[in-house]
């Protein structure tokens, strides 16, 4: 599966992580889910609805 992805560009919705979640929302109720990246363990604050992200701290492509 892995290899399937390689080289590719992904072709749903994603983006950068963000290193802090967003605190406008009242009661920690945003839509920003925690996920850590498999390249070097940094908490990456993402939108509920991505398939993938790249790291705000090393840059790598991880798929959720």
């Amino acid at each position: 599966m892995a290899d399937e992805k390689a080289g590719k560009k992904p072709d749903k919705e994603g983006g950068s992580g963000g290193e802090n979640a967003d605190t406008s929302e009242a009661g920690g109720r945003g839509r920003k889910l925690l996920y850590t990246c498999f390249a070097d363990g940094a908490g990456n604050y993402v939108e509920a609805s991505w398939t993938w992200f790249t790291c705000w701290r090393c840059g790598a492509l991880n798929y959720m």
